[in-house]
């Protein structure tokens, strides 16, 4: 018998985009597929169109607004396939997404995970295809989804018992919460698998680009202060090295603050990352010399002086 594969949709007041969502997963080749859209609490009437447009071809869930984590959990707990399929309520799957992720399992039994290459939707109608790369060894994945999340989430095709072994979705890191998730399933020791093949449409809607820039980049930053403590970072880096790697994200950090104007936390970022790696101010005044007259990089270095003096 053929599995059941559950596409879970979170969504929160999507109503202008999340039907293309169902009927991207209504119209799969493969045919043993539920359909969970879990209503984060919207308040446009998403809950009641897809009650009225769809009615038991979907299983609609509603819950208080707790965030999309959540909602992806309430639906990882209802589901009953064997296989989850994330999709959000502005993603649209190609009607082979489902089958061509499927043969992946087949042909590697020992993969817990599979995703694809993506078609990105400007609002404009233009396209790209941005680069995806291939796992790499089961030896070496931890290492390297630690320095760039490179699965796609909404191209994910994964195993619901090893997500839920891993705790599923943490609530406490959006909008990077897929990439922990991502390192929690490596730090297992689970298999990752892809398709070159792009599966997955994703529709880049306008938003707040400051905010959001933020909001990543403080996820991503503890992120990588909760990856310390996995006993397979030792693989990748020792203390050190982590601590230098570390710096790199408060120095990040510290950039999208000062370009947001938020000066105290940038000074305070910065400082972070001088404490973890005081070689940063020498390497960062190399690069400004190639780029600025001497008289630049001296007031530079002074004020960087000074403001480590403030710590």
């Amino acid at each position: 018998m053929e599995p059941l594969v559950s596409i879970i949709i979170p969504t929160y007041n999507d109503r202008r985009y999340v039907c293309d969502a169902v009927d991207s997963a209504l119209a799969q080749i493969y045919p043993h597929c539920e359909i969970i859209v879990v209503d984060d609490g919207s308040t446009d009437g998403t809950a009641n169109l897809l009650q009225e447009r769809y009615g038991d071809q979907i299983r609609l869930i509603c819950q208080e607004n707790q965030g999309a984590a959540v909602a992806r959990n309430t639906g990882l707990h209802a589901a009953q396939g064997e296989y989850i399929q994330l999709c959000d309520a502005d993603d649209r799957l190609l009607p082979e997404k489902i089958a061509r992720s499927l043969a992946v399992f087949q042909a590697q039994p020992e993969t817990a995970l599979v995703y694809t290459r993506y078609q990105p939707l400007e609002s404009d109608g233009r396209t790209f295809v941005p680069v995806v790369i291939e796992p790499p060894p089961p030896d070496k994945l931890f290492c390297e989804l630690l320095q760039v999340n490179f699965v796609p989430h909404g191209t994910v095709l994964a195993r619901r018992n090893v997500v839920l072994a891993v705790g599923g979705y943490n609530p406490e890191l959006p909008p990077a919460e897929d990439w922990d998730l991502w390192l929690r399933l490596a730090a297992a020791g689970h298999r990752f698998a892809w398709v070159d093949e792009v599966l997955m449409l994703y529709r880049l809607r306008p938003g707040s680009l400051h905010t959001n820039t933020i909001r990543m980049s403080e996820s991503r930053l503890k992120i990588v202060q909760l990856a310390r403590h996995y006993p397979c970072r030792n693989d990748c880096m020792n203390d050190a090295a982590y601590d230098r790697f570390e710096a790199g994200r408060h120095h990040q950090l510290a950039m999208v603050y000062w370009q947001a104007g938020r000066r105290a936390d940038a000074r305070h970022s910065f400082r972070t990352a001088l404490a973890l790696d005081p070689s940063l101010q020498r390497r960062i005044n190399m690069l400004l010399a190639h780029l600025f007259p001497a008289r630049i990089v001296l007031w530079i270095d002074g004020l960087v002086t000074r403001v480590r003096g403030q710590a």
